[in-house]
Formats: structure tokens, C-alpha cells, sequence
């Protein structure tokens, strides 16, 4: 149970003090989604009330019983109940765009901006990329906080996306291929990389599945390699 942690209302901010429960709650569900830790926030409290007295009435309201809500949150300003959904953005940029910090510090300073299109030709070797997703490691974390040793260079490097062109010397794939590997500041819609750093997939996987792949499995194919007598 919390008070003003959701922000009930619209026009309203959630209460900081409650993020690392917040954080712990969402994070405990996800590795124990059988665990049921649902959140009930209470945005107003009338005069005489207790927070278990709110809580008790909406809950009778809601018929929850203790079995708990089948909402994980659900925020509750004394009028109407709310649960948390995602809905699509209306678009403010048109064609290519990169996610950008002008300061590394913290992951508010991330923002999303047009991106140029290179129309240079892929040397040798290189090929370029259109994004189509991208997986985070905690490496891009520590590049945004700016606690990664020495210069990183841009965010992003798992990803998986369509081949747009190849330079000389690359034949394990082609333009118009669905690839997953490493891009060079690949948390854009526009990226390049070594053509040995990319491999062709196929249907079995979508870019979302592909995109979780390339430093994990690098990751294991090294510890294997290293573990042999």
C-alpha cells in the first residue's frame, strides 16, 4: 500500500520517497510473476481515515478479496480507479531518428533526435544497418551515467535490423538481409558496422528475440573457450 506513489491524478507527480519500492515491487514480479505483489496507491485520504480503511473499502468496492487486485497497480484519488497502460506517442519527428545526450551524468539527459543520413558508401569490410531493435546492456547504463571507464563513444550496440548496403569484401550477407550482431551507436534508426560483426537470421526470430543475442551468446562462446583444458 502507498499514498501519491502513482500520481492518481493526471495532473499530478508521484512521490519520489516511493521509487525504490516502486523499483523492488516491479522488479520482484518480473522474476516471480506467481509471487502476486500488487501495489494499491492512494492519491487522497479523507479526514479520520487510515490508509488499511481506504484500502479495505476499495477493495470491498472492487470485490479484490484478499486473493489480491488483478491489476498489478492500480492507483485509486478517492473518485475513480487507475491502472498504468502504454499508448502510442504521437510522432514529433519525421524520418530517421537517435536517441542523444548532450552530458552524460544521468538517464534523463537521454533525448530523441533527428538523425542525418549518410549517403557515403561502405568501405571495405563495413556494412550499413537500419535499425530494427536494439537490446540494452548494462554497458550502455554506465556509458549514459558517465561511470564507464575511459570514452565509450555513443550508446548502443546489440541490435538487429535490415542490411541497406555492403562494401567490397563482404559476402556472408546481402543487402535486404535480416541480421543481428554489434552497430556501431546503434540506438538509432541509422547504423554501420564490421561486416564480421553481423550474421543473417531468419524468420525463426524477430528482431526483438535477435537483438538479446549477440553479447550474450559472445559472452558464453568465450567462457566455453576459456574453460577448455
Amino acid at each position: 500500500v502507498s499514498a501519491g506513489a502513482l500520481a492518481a491524478r493526471s495532473s499530478g507527480t508521484g512521490v519520489s520517497s516511493h521509487a525504490g519500492l516502486m523499483g523492488l515491487t516491479r522488479q520482484a514480479r518480473s522474476e516471480a510473476p506467481q509471487s502476486q505483489l500488487p501495489i494499491i496507491d492512494l492519491d487522497v485520504l479523507r479526514p479520520g481515515m487510515t490508509e488499511l480503511a481506504a484500502v479495505s473499502k476499495l477493495a470491498g468496492k472492487l470485490g479484490l478479496g484478499y486473493n489480491g487486485t488483478p491489476e498489478p497497480e492500480m492507483a485509486f484519488d478517492g473518485s475513480s480507479q487507475r491502472v498504468p497502460r502504454l499508448t502510442e506517442a504521437a510522432g514529433s519527428l519525421g524520418g530517421p531518428i537517435k536517441l542523444y545526450f548532450d552530458a552524460r551524468g544521468a538517464v534523463s539527459n537521454l533525448r530523441v533526435v533527428s538523425q542525418e543520413e549518410d549517403d557515403s558508401e561502405p568501405v571495405h569490410g563495413e556494412v550499413k544497418l537500419h535499425v530494427g531493435a536494439v537490446g540494452l546492456n548494462f554497458r550502455d547504463v554506465l556509458n549514459v551515467l558517465g561511470v564507464y571507464p575511459g570514452d565509450p563513444g555513443p550508446p548502443g550496440g546489440d541490435c538487429a535490423a535490415h542490411i541497406t548496403a555492403v562494401g567490397p569484401g563482404v559476402s556472408h550477407i546481402k543487402v535486404g538481409d535480416a541480421a543481428l550482431g554489434h552497430g556501431l551507436a546503434a540506438l538509432a534508426s541509422l547504423s554501420k558496422s564490421d561486416a564480421r560483426l553481423m550474421a543473417a537470421i531468419t524468420d525463426s526470430l524477430s528482431f526483438e528475440q535477435a537483438c538479446t543475442l549477440p553479447t550474450t551468446w559472445c559472452t558464453v562462446h568465450m567462457s566455453l573457450l576459456a574453460a577448455r583444458p
